[in-house]
């Protein structure tokens, strides 16, 4: 699978009001480079190993690993909604 096409629909999983604007390959090649943008209006910026997006695309306990930094990420630009109980 396109490692573009995995992040994104990660993202979309872990945070649906969480979208993601770009994805960079870094100069060197062994990071990805992911911008989140959601509710806020900040737009945050996710370094990713290339080998870690690879293992996540065919391992699940990479995966969980994957997501809870991207999951991390996507908080930073998705405003809480309150639920209603005060």
């Amino acid at each position: 699978m396109d490692p573009s096409t995995f992040l994104r629909d990660l993202v979309t999983q872990l945070e649906p009001n969480a979208t993601v604007v770009g994805i960079e390959a870094a100069p060197d090649a062994d990071r990805y480079r992911v911008q989140l943008a959601g509710t806020t209006g900040v737009v945050a910026d996710c370094e990713l190993a290339r080998t870690d997006v690879e293992a996540a695309e065919q391992s699940s306990e990479a995966r969980r690993r994957l997501a809870s930094v991207l999951k991390r990420c996507a908080d930073d630009v998705v405003a809480p909604v309150p639920d209603g109980r005060a």
